[in-house]
């Protein structure tokens, strides 16, 4: 089955489950980006859905992307065109526009009309009583939740005895205030350095403070070894179910990840007796349903409960009625993903008769299951935010804003309903272009400052984004009825008192909108607010490398603002000698600000670079300042030795850095690295290419790594991840040597004078610009610590194409 996968708002293409898997294995994706193929009731978090079934238990054939899927109609429309011309021209165009009669009234699922304007229903303005809830406001029982089935029980469970008890106390809180609020908020590398701490301690024999160790990690294999470490400390325990249930579906979830099915048959049978262990001993009480429902619907354990959605709803009912709320939700997800399963992954005009029959006949069960609920308990949104959807199947736009207001009575900010309304307004089903706009502007229009519901309009303008298929890099941000709208949104969140906390990361991100927009006045204001500061990774995923924006904001809006743009105007044309020229003269005047001259310092070393590879001659590639100008660092810590080369000292996110000069799209380079020192003996060195950025997808990365579970292998891969070229290798621990080829789309290359790809055919074509090609040095960590480094590397570019 293929998933839509969203990265900060922006839905950046369609991948199949398992290419999800290993991006996320490999920590190319982080885990928190939203996912959704037909059948899901909502978006959800990445690492909820990579907790699937493995291939070969999948219920619904795989669908085309939207992009296949247009290119079969447009093939099939035009090779009818090709047939019918030789005189039947007339006949040809009817059916065409039959054919698209049909395919509008299957997407409309066989109803007789879309119930009413697109438009005016999404234009329709927002009310909600004013005993709403928001998300905000969720957040203490989230916690206390929390605080109950790990804090609470540690202390009552645990003797304290142990050497690692502080600490492990403090992780505990620290894990659960950083999630859902509470003074021992933190980042999540603490979080990971503290687990490392308590994990090295002989003394640590708790199985629940090994499900914490285990929730806080990055590297698979060793969470394996923790979860399954508390699996088998809780048998003899006196901890209660829930904590137990955790541990046991998160060790299902990690193998599945790593593609290992042996145990996840019994693990899920030892989930279904905790589960029902923790609705008899207190674990799980009649009022934690809602917080369980998410979990166990939209969160870590909704793959635990897709494989076994036959016979978790029966465990719930058996409960009694204190659960009924809970048992419809259950039942009402088992019969929404029947719906989706008979109807099948494919687009409307693929899906067969009987597949609509059991379309039909499950959403009608589900539908039952969810108004019941809705109606039990209307206080709680995730029953009508269901039915937003259900309606988007079996019904039209009108209902779809109907239950949408329901489930905002409940909880205002109330995300799923939020989302299921905003992709019914796509075209392919009851909507258009300027309905999709308008009701980003009606959640804008709210001025709801508290939540993120304003921030529905840049979601909506993504989307339209994603509908008018711009390529990557390209935004619409500065169009006339956009702009404004998205100005007076950002500038109402900095203004917002409850906001206070985030209001730098709201001017980083305000200033990158502008910067986008060409508003570069606004820009400016933000980041002279902050300092010109910006917050770590907003400067990521919009498409492009911004790693320059705030200096090139300050130089474009500087005493030298004719020269740079002139000076950039000439390098776009190709006249390299003279942008140096001009950014020659912006370095060394010195009644310039210090901003302006760094950001001609940086694109001095960068189109330095590119006329020297413009040539097609071996170019020098390493970075030739202590200050690393002309390069880009996103993980690692960087420097430059005496003698030239260039060490990294990398942890569990490993190491990327990149130069600013595109390559292009054909080239070879050839170096070699050495290992420093590894805490484990493992090490990974290598390459990246494309546009690496740690949380997007735009980018290949080659790495030459000893590694525990692999051996010595050599892989080629997308990102991070396991979508890749990979073999065997005979590697040293201290010096190894390196050849990478691209050409036309082919990897040639060599490790140590061993030959380990011939003309092999990389694993996928991905999407950037060639003026984005940039090529650098990286690999992944493996839960150790490292330090690395290049030298004597080469590049050239190929000049045949």
């Amino acid at each position: 089955m293929n998933y839509h996968l969203n990265q900060q708002g922006q839905t950046v293409g369609v991948f199949p489950l398992e290419e999800l898997r290993r991006r996320r294995t490999a920590g190319e994706l982080t885990g928190s980006e939203y996912v959704w193929c037909e059948g899901m009731p909502t978006w959800l978090h990445l690492d909820e859905v990579l907790q699937r079934v493995p291939p070969t238990m999948t219920d619904a054939p795989p669908p085309l992307s939207p992009r296949k899927s247009r290119r079969v109609l447009v093939v099939t429309v035009v090779a009818s065109a090709v047939a019918v011309l030789a005189g039947f021209t007339v006949f040809a165009v009817l059916a065409y526009k039959a054919l698209q009669r049909f395919q509008r009234a299957i997407v409309a699922t066989a109803t007789s009309s879309k119930g009413g304007s697109a438009l005016a229903e999404a234009s329709k303005p927002l009310q909600w009583p004013t005993n709403t809830t928001t998300h905000a406001k969720q957040l203490p029982i989230q916690r206390a939740f929390r605080i109950r089935q790990y804090l609470d029980a540690y202390e009552t469970c645990n003797d304290h005895h142990g050497s690692y008890d502080a600490d492990a106390r403090w992780l505990i809180r620290a894990w659960i205030d950083s999630n859902y609020g509470g003074p021992l908020q933190t980042n999540s590398d603490v979080l990971v350095e503290q687990a490392d701490k308590i994990a090295a301690n002989p003394d640590c024999d708790d199985p629940l403070v090994w499900t914490v160790l285990g929730a806080n990690l990055n590297e698979m294999y060793e969470q394996v070894h923790r979860f399954d470490r508390a699996v088998k400390g809780y048998e003899h325990s006196r901890y209660k179910a829930y904590p137990r249930f955790y541990a046991t579906v998160m060790l299902a979830k990690t193998l599945v990840d790593l593609h290992r099915y042996d145990r996840v048959h019994e693990l899920d049978y030892n989930s279904k007796r905790l589960l029902k262990e923790a609705l008899q001993d207190g674990s799980l009480r009649p009022e934690d349903q809602a917080e369980f429902a998410e979990i166990l619907l939209d969160r870590w354990a909704y793959a635990f409960f897709w494989r076994n959605e036959n016979t978790v709803p029966s465990i719930i009912s058996a409960a009694g009625k204190p659960y009924e709320w809970l048992a419809l939700m259950a039942e009402g997800q088992k019969e929404l993903d029947a719906a989706w399963a008979a109807r099948g992954g494919g687009y409307a005009n693929t899906v067969k008769a009987e597949g609509w029959r059991g379309f039909r006949d499950h959403l009608a069960k589900a539908r039952q299951n969810f108004t019941q609920a809705w109606q039990l308990r209307p206080d709680l949104g995730y029953a009508a935010s269901r039915m937003v959807y259900v309606s988007m199947g079996d019904s039209d736009i009108s209902e779809m804003r109907q239950w949408f207001d329901r489930a905002i009575a409940a909880q205002v900010d109330f995300n799923g309903a939020w989302n299921h309304m905003r992709f019914g307004l796509r075209p392919r089903w009851y909507g258009d272009l300027d309905s999709m706009l308008a009701f980003g502007v009606m959640a804008a229009d709210t001025r709801r400052y508290d939540t993120d519901v304003p921030r529905n309009l840049l979601l909506s303008v993504y989307d339209l984004e994603d509908e008018l298929k711009l390529p990557a890099g390209q935004h619409i941000f500065g169009r006339e009825d956009i702009w404004p709208r998205l100005k007076q949104m950002y500038e109402g969140y900095i203004a917002e008192p409850s906001r206070a906390s985030g209001r730098d990361g709201w001017r980083t991100e305000y200033s990158v909108i502008a910067f986008l927009a060409g508003k570069l006045d606004v820009a400016r204001t933000q980041l002279e607010a902050i300092q010109w500061k910006t917050s770590p990774g907003n400067l990521n995923n919009w498409g492009r490398d911004l790693s320059l924006m705030p200096l090139e904001v300050a130089a474009r809006t500087s005493a030298a603002t004719q020269q740079v743009n002139d000076a950039e105007s000439a390098r776009d044309h190709g006249d390299l000698a003279g942008a140096l020229q001009l950014y020659q003269q912006v370095s060394t005047n010195a009644a310039l600000d210090n901003r302006t001259q760094a950001y001609a310092r940086e694109r001095l070393a960068a189109i330095g670079l590119e006329q020297r590879l413009k040539k097609g001659d071996w170019v020098d590639f390493l970075p030739d300042s202590d200050a690393l100008t002309g390069w880009t660092v996103e993980q690692g810590k960087f420097s430059r030795t005496a003698d030239g080369a260039l060490e990294v000292e990398s942890r569990d996110a490993g190491h990327i850095i990149f130069a600013r000069s595109p390559v292009g799209n054909d080239f070879e380079v050839k170096g070699r690295f050495e290992v420093v020192r590894s805490s484990n003996d493992m090490f990974q060195g290598g390459l990246v290419f494309g546009l690496p950025q740690f949380s997007s997808r735009s980018w290949y990365g080659f790495r030459i790594k000893r590694h525990r579970e692999l051996g010595d292998v050599v892989c080629f891969s997308e990102g991070w991840s396991t979508s890749q070229l990979i073999t065997n290798v005979t590697l040293n621990s201290q010096s190894n040597t390196f050849d990478l080829s691209i050409h036309h789309h082919l990897v040639t290359a060599r490790v140590n004078d061993q030959t380990v790809f011939q003309n092999a055919k990389m694993p996928d074509h991905l999407s950037f610009a060639t003026s984005d090609s940039f090529l650098g040095f990286g690999a992944y960590g493996d839960s150790n610590q490292t330090v690395i480094r290049y030298r004597n590397v080469q590049v050239r570019r190929f000049l045949d194409n």
